[in-house]
């Protein structure tokens, strides 16, 4: 699946589902402009078990409508092995 994508084709391409990026190239604001596709899914838990399978920095988000109990939209990490 290690797709290298645009926000804008991940975005319209998964609505409604929790997507994980790696290798990501943010923009000056924080957004992803690209990165390399992990791993989709509407299962928030699925979503977070795809974190532990690779090794350095990600980002998840969210990619349909903001919820009650959902306060965030982009997470970028970088994981230090």
């Amino acid at each position: 699946m290690a797709e290298r994508m645009t926000f804008e084709e991940i975005e319209r391409s998964f609505p409604g589902e929790w997507v994980v990026v790696r290798d990501f190239v943010p923009d000056d604001s924080k957004m992803i402009r690209d990165g390399v596709l992990v791993g989709h899914t509407s299962d928030r838990a699925e979503a977070h078990r795809l974190l532990g399978t690779f090794e350095g920095g990600f980002a998840i988000w969210w990619t349909g409508p903001f919820s009650h109990d959902f306060c965030g939209h982009l997470h970028l990490y970088t994981k230090h092995g």
